[in-house]
């Protein structure tokens, strides 16, 4: 995705003279704050729904018709919904400030102290994180080259400080444990959960990156296996903080197929109380384009 952001290395120049960092600083915190209400503006426009596809362009086709006849309700607990009246699909939703971080690299470097690269992680701050909300969900699961996530779909999980951690899908609950050692880059975690083989394993943890409106518990195994756990809550004070980027709106659908295509970091091109207007611009110059409107 193509984002629009502020470059770091050219903010440091600008910060060579003192008139020019209170210059910058005041910019910062005015820009901050301008984002800030951006956010809540979009969400409680989102929150007004429900709302249906008008347009989706996926990879140069139009694939609205997939669509057609499904009301779209983005609800305050981060969970959206699509009802058809006989079909109803869920998934998540949420509005953050971008922070440029891309989540599919295997980078290991960050600059950003939301987007930390556990450089100086703890087990008592990994603790801290996955006790600190409920109900995580599995947003990544790579297994031997496969992708397994949608395996995980409707799934709560909830970690204690005493090491338990409990799975629940619908009227199942599978128990288990959970155990973190080490430190920095070399946190080891070892999840066991009786009957999800797939997640139980001893995973390092890779980030912890913690955003306004959006937390995410990254794991892998030898750089190749991953685990992600997401959840729409936030964690710490974000109203002091810097901004280097711009808004995203996050859609994800584990399944169907075709509602999976959504689930993008969408960059906002417009928005009113009746239509909502998103674009992803991938490295490649392919443009996809989503439009709600309101019912």
């Amino acid at each position: 995705m193509k984002k629009n952001i502020f470059k770091l290395a050219m903010v440091s120049l600008v910060l060579l003279t003192t008139a020019c960092t209170n210059d910058s600083e005041n910019d910062d915190m005015a820009n901050l704050a301008q984002l800030q209400a951006d956010v809540e503006e979009i969400n409680n426009t989102a929150l007004t729904g429900p709302w249906t596809v008008t347009n989706f362009v996926d990879s140069g086709k139009n694939e609205t018709a997939d669509f057609e006849g499904y009301g779209f309700s983005f609800n305050q607990d981060g969970s959206l919904v699509a009802d058809n009246g006989s079909v109803t699909v869920t998934g998540t939703w949420s509005v953050t400030i971008d922070d440029d971080s891309d989540d599919d690299s295997n980078d290991d470097s960050s600059s950003s102290n939301d987007d930390d690269d556990c450089n100086s992680c703890t087990v008592e701050q990994l603790t801290e994180v996955l006790t600190a909300c409920e109900d995580w969900f599995v947003d990544k699961l790579e297994r031997n080259d496969n992708d397994l996530e949608g395996n995980f779909t409707g799934y709560d999980f909830n970690f204690s400080a005493d090491g338990t951690v409990t799975a629940t899908s619908g009227m199942e609950t599978f128990s288990g444990t959970w155990e973190a050692s080490g430190s920095g880059n070399n946190i080891q975690v070892v999840l066991t959960i009786s009957d999800l083989s797939d997640i139980g394993d001893t995973w390092t943890l890779h980030e912890i990156e913690l955003e306004n409106g959006e937390s995410k518990v990254d794991l892998r195994i030898n750089g190749e296996d991953r685990l992600r756990f997401k959840n729409g809550c936030t964690i710490g004070d974000f109203n002091g903080g810097q901004s280097n980027g711009e808004i995203d709106f996050n859609i994800f659908f584990a399944s169907p197929e075709n509602f999976n295509e959504l689930s993008d970091d969408w960059n906002i091109v417009s928005y009113s109380a009746t239509r909502i207007e998103l674009i992803d611009e991938s490295s490649d110059g392919e443009i996809d384009l989503l439009t709600f409107e309101k019912q």
